[in-house]
């Protein structure tokens, strides 16, 4: 309720009983008057006590419903940026196998540094389908339509990275590994981007 209206209501209480105290003789019948008055203005002075605590109760809701969107919404974008981060990391274990001969190795095993890699990110897509699903039941019905990062289209789009990222390797050679390369790169940038926009568009909500 607007904080002006409380204000003018209990004002105009104070002046209802003012105006009646110096108008009101003090005979018996003017006792019976200014109980019945007094039991009405009771009666409304209780109506308006329920009508604020109603409100103070809805308002506290929306702050707590705000409060825990947005902290799980922070939280999925963390997991997924990760889960991507992970993805990076894969991607930078086959930049430094592919290196020419004459540049000094980072990973002493490549194919230990990809499953160890592969091994986080299995584990951080995994929480990403677990806090999606939390995330996904704090939105209405009219959000979900909206909202485009289920666990099914994350992890298509990841999955789609990491295949490209494989077959530029495995089975491409020079132009068409690095057009192959020049896609992967453009994937990962485009996901960051869209997934933060979409996510955070619920967050603040």
């Amino acid at each position: 309720m607007n904080d002006g209206i409380i204000w003018f209501c209990c004002f105009a209480l104070l002046v209802i009983g003012m105006i009646l105290g110096i108008s009101l003789d003090s005979n018996s019948e003017t006792l019976d008057a200014l109980y019945k008055v007094f039991g009405i203005v009771a009666g409304i002075g209780t109506l308006l006590t329920v009508i604020i605590a109603i409100s103070a109760l809805q308002t506290w809701k929306h702050q707590f419903s705000h409060a825990e969107r947005f902290k799980t919404f922070k939280e999925l974008d963390r997991v997924a940026l990760e889960c991507i981060s992970n993805v990076e990391q894969y991607w930078g274990v086959f930049k430094d196998e592919y290196f020419p001969p004459t540049t000094p190795y980072y990973y002493e095993d490549h194919s230990k540094a990809k499953s160890e890699i592969l091994g986080l990110f299995w584990k951080s897509k995994d929480c990403y389908r677990i806090d999606v699903d939390f995330a996904q039941s704090l939105l209405s019905a009219e959000e979900q339509k909206e909202f485009k990062y289920s666990y099914g289209h994350f992890d298509t789009k990841i999955h789609e990275i990491l295949n490209g990222i494989t077959q530029s390797y495995n089975n491409l050679e020079g132009e068409e590994r690095h057009q192959g390369l020049i896609k992967v790169e453009s994937d990962i940038l485009n996901l960051k981007v869209d997934l933060k926009d979409n996510l955070r568009k619920f967050r603040g909500r």
